[in-house]
Formats: C-alpha cells, structure tokens, sequence
C-alpha cells in the first residue's frame, strides 16, 4: 500500500515510525543466521524478495496517490518464519520507495505497520492456532495458508478503512466502495493463489516451507 504524504495526521505518521524501527531491529536480531548464511535459505529469501517486489510495482490505482498490491504475508511467513518475513518485507517497501520512487518517507513507518507488521502478527496467530489445535494434516495446512491469507487481506483492510473515515475527507460511500470492497474481494484471490502456490512447494520444494515437517504432516501427528 503507497499512502500519500498529507492523508493522515503527521503524530498518527510520527508513531507509526517510531514502532517500526525497534520492530525492525528486533526483527533482524531473531532472524534466523542460515537464511543469510546457507546458499539455499538465501536463495529462497531472494526469490521471495524479487517475486513480491515485481508484484508490488503491478498496483491498481484506488484513489490519486494511493495504491495496492497483493500482500503475500502469510505464504512469506509459512515459508521463512514471522521474524525473517518482516525483515524481507520491510526490505521490499524500502527499495520500491528509494528504487522505484513509490510512496513517502513520511509514510513508510504506516506502509509497512500496516501491510507488513499487523497482517504479520494475524499470519503467525493463524499458524500457532491450526498447528496446536488442529490435527496435522496436509488438507489442513492448505487450509491454514488459504484461511491465514484472506484474513490477514481483511484485517488490513479493517485498519485502513477505519484510517480512511477517522482521518480523511473522502466520503464514506467511495471508502467502502472504492476501497473496502475491493481489497476484501482480492483477499479470496490471494487465499487461492497462495494455496495453489504452497501446495505446489508441498509437493516439489517442501524444504522451502520452515513451518511444514514431511513427518508431522504426512503421519497426520
């Protein structure tokens, strides 16, 4: 999501960027070594970045100024772990705003508490909750990735909606109609995408999964 500089009140933007440095500092410290040591981890971290950076730059005008893109948060997370999915997904909104010119330094720390820390913590919540109360199948894991996604799309959707009519002049009608709608609408598109996406690494890559053990899921432990 690319915001523009002077929709929101400037301490809304002041304390979104205080959150996200020490985030992000955190982030990078419990970050797992081998996914920037092992050439296989960091060939995943890079796929990750170049894919979802190419996605990214393909938005869908909402308003003049605002964008949207597809998120991928909860397949970033079933395959890299939360810590290192905020590090990469930071990383993408850093290098499309100083690359790419897409978006605002005064809006980075929103873009990224939005679209990457929240449906972050919603992506991780759903992953804990099927692994420990749900048995471990394969059609549940897919159901996890596919559940996770379409919620994580919904509750930024939630919060930007709820952003738009607190602090913007934009009429209500076109928020929900222009906005709301059609980011939860692409919150079933993404679910789909993502499960077809994981099942496909299931079968041909599971190693790429940090979050599926061939064990646990096949025995259905």
């Amino acid at each position: 999501m690319n915001i523009p500089a002077g929709l929101y009140p400037d301490y809304i933007l002041m304390i979104c960027n205080i959150l996200v440095v020490p985030v992000l500092l955190v982030a990078i410290w419990r970050t797992e070594t081998r996914f920037w040591s092992g050439w296989s981890e960091g060939l995943q971290v890079a796929s990750i970045f170049i894919a979802l950076s190419a996605l990214y730059m393909l938005q869908s005008d909402i308003k003049p100024g605002m964008n949207m893109h597809w998120l991928g948060v909860m397949l970033t997370v079933m395959m890299v772990g939360p810590w290192t999915a905020i590090v990469v997904l930071s990383s993408i909104h850093i290098f499309l705003l100083f690359a790419k010119g897409m978006g605002d330094v005064s809006t980075l720390g929103f873009n990224i508490t939005t679209t990457v820390l929240l449906p972050v913590v919603v992506a991780s919540s759903i992953h804990l909750l099927f692994y420990y109360k749900f048995p471990r199948l394969i059609p549940v894991y897919f159901a996890k990735v596919g559940i996770g996604d379409l919620l994580c799309m919904w509750a930024v959707d939630a919060v930007l909606t709820g952003c738009l009519l607190l602090w913007t002049d934009y009429p209500s009608f076109h928020i929900y109609q222009d906005f709301t709608l059609v980011l939860a609408l692409m919150g079933g598109m993404e679910a789909v995408i993502s499960t077809w996406v994981v099942s496909g690494f299931i079968c041909y890559f599971p190693n790429w999964l940090v979050t599926f053990s061939d064990e646990e899921y096949i025995n259905g432990k």
